[in-house]
């Protein structure tokens, strides 16, 4: 198969590593619930406590879009650790991704594929047909960081240049939250009380965002079968 053009995962993978955001729907667990509200901590102590509750969930959905050097990229994924997928778009560009058990599986139209690979005959091969290889394949591994919470999680790291906490509290989606800001004026909305899932994040120079809903009941996309495994895969 000719050699995938990874632009497009880099680019999706590029959104995702904005600071997360989070929306819980529904009563917090009362497993992972604290009882401090988070307004009383200095901000090292709120941006630590948050990421332990992301990587406390077992599961959370993903929706967001940034502007990745003049290309809008939209994520609408659900994780968790080893399993999840959902769609990946870009100018020209649609792309439903699943990953499970170690395989990555993607399905795309003929003219998402051509923009992908640049090659019209594979294009015609795969299109509208599910595609699954390992998450070791260099050309999907990409791809696979998407749909794996674990593996997502692992990108993120803490906010640029000096993190300050922003006076009092906001509200988001009707939610108490404490407002973080990052040296370059990003935004991180963060629960008060209850476990401290991030509630959203925006960047101030592109206008991204992300939020984050479904925790520990995101709905996984089916295992696709009779999925095509194409040779030097």
């Amino acid at each position: 198969m000719t050699t995938l053009s990874r632009n497009f995962a880099v680019g999706a993978i590029a959104l995702l590593a904005l600071p997360m955001s989070a929306i819980t729907r529904g009563p917090v667990n009362a497993a992972e619930a604290v009882n401090a509200a988070e307004d009383s901590k200095t901000a090292a102590q709120v941006w630590a406590d948050a990421k332990a509750a992301m990587v406390r969930a077992k599961s959370f959905h993903v929706l967001g879009h940034d502007d990745q050097q003049g290309t809008d990229v939209t994520v609408n994924l659900s994780m968790s650790p080893g399993r999840g997928g959902g769609s990946i778009q870009e100018p020209g560009v649609v792309m439903e991704l699943v990953l499970a058990k170690g395989i990555v599986y993607v399905k795309a139209d003929e003219k998402s594929w051509f923009k992908l690979t640049h090659s019209q005959s594979t294009a015609e091969l795969v299109a509208n047909r599910w595609i699954e290889a390992p998450v070791t394949n260099a050309d999907f591994a990409s791809f696979a960081q998407l749909a794996d919470s674990t593996k997502f999680l692992g990108t993120i790291t803490a906010p640029k240049g000096q993190i300050t906490k922003l006076p009092g509290t906001s509200t988001w989606d009707g939610r108490k939250a404490v407002v973080l800001e990052d040296a370059t004026g990003d935004k991180l909305y963060i629960a008060d009380t209850g476990t401290p899932y991030m509630l959203a994040a925006k960047s101030s120079g592109t206008g991204g965002s992300l939020t984050f809903t479904d925790f520990g009941d995101a709905p996984m996309p089916a295992i696709p079968t009779n999925a095509l495994s194409l040779p030097g895969m």
